[in-house]
């Protein structure tokens, strides 16, 4: 095939809007569904991560509320640990022999795992100014 080269352009100047329009057409029907597809790969990529992240949140979440919940349950063994230790001390140093006192105490370890925490907190204060008044006077 041989090319010619003549001074007669292809398209007349009247004729040349049109021409490059039927040539953008032409080039965005080649190139469109090439950009359509990485656009929808795009955008389900981005669905599939936002599902991901939003059931991420939902594990941490959970996590958290699950690890406060130990927190507190550790808190309050710790704060029942204390008050029993405590409570043996005055079994040990004999101020728990006495009559109501004695009677207190033995209701006190009995009710002492539903007690709230004020409560606990009150009778850990309590014991200490037994225990500090017993020493104290000795």
């Amino acid at each position: 095939m041989n090319i010619v080269e003549t001074s007669i352009p292809d398209v007349t100047t009247e004729n040349i809007d049109k021409a490059k329009l039927d040539l953008s057409d032409r080039v965005i029907k080649g190139v469109y569904p090439i950009i359509d597809e990485i656009y929808e790969d795009k955008l389900s990529r981005v669905k599939e991560l936002s599902e991901k992240l939003k059931s991420k949140k939902r594990e941490v979440l959970e996590a958290k509320t699950n690890l406060e919940s130990m927190m507190d349950d550790f808190s309050r063994k710790k704060k029942v640990k204390k008050l029993v230790e405590r409570i043996s001390k005055l079994v040990s140093a004999g101020l728990v022999h006495h009559g109501s006192l004695r009677t207190e105490t033995v209701i006190l370890l009995k009710v002492v795992e539903n007690l709230p925490d004020d409560k606990i907190d009150y009778h850990l204060g309590e014991t200490m100014k037994m225990i500090s008044k017993r020493f104290i006077k000795s």
